[in-house]
C-alpha cells in the first residue's frame, strides 16, 4: 500500500456514522480517497491501539495524520 499525494487515507468500521461523515465530506468535494476498515484487516485495529489511537475514523492527507470526522472538517475548511 503506497500513499500518493493528494489522497486521503481513512481508517474505518462499518457502522459508523463518523466514519460515514468523513467519506461524504471527501466524496462532495471530489476529493480521492480509499477507506480500510479494521472489520475487513484487522491488523488495524491492533496497530490503531498500539498507536493509541481509540477511535475511528482516523483520517491521514499526504501522509499528515488529521484525526477524526470533527478534525476533517476543520482541515478542509482551512484549506478551502
Amino acid at each position: 500500500m503506497r500513499m500518493e499525494m493528494g489522497m486521503y487515507w481513512i481508517l474505518t468500521k462499518a457502522n459508523c456514522p463518523h466514519c460515514d461523515r468523513a467519506k461524504d465530506m471527501l466524496a462532495k468535494r471530489g476529493l480521492v480517497y480509499q477507506a480500510f476498515s479494521y472489520d475487513t484487516h484487522p491488523m488495524l485495529g491492533k496497530l490503531m491501539l498500539a498507536a493509541g489511537m481509540r477511535t475511528v475514523p482516523q483520517i491521514w492527507h499526504d501522509k499528515e495524520h488529521i484525526g477524526g470526522a470533527d478534525d476533517l472538517e476543520t482541515y478542509l475548511t482551512k484549506s478551502g
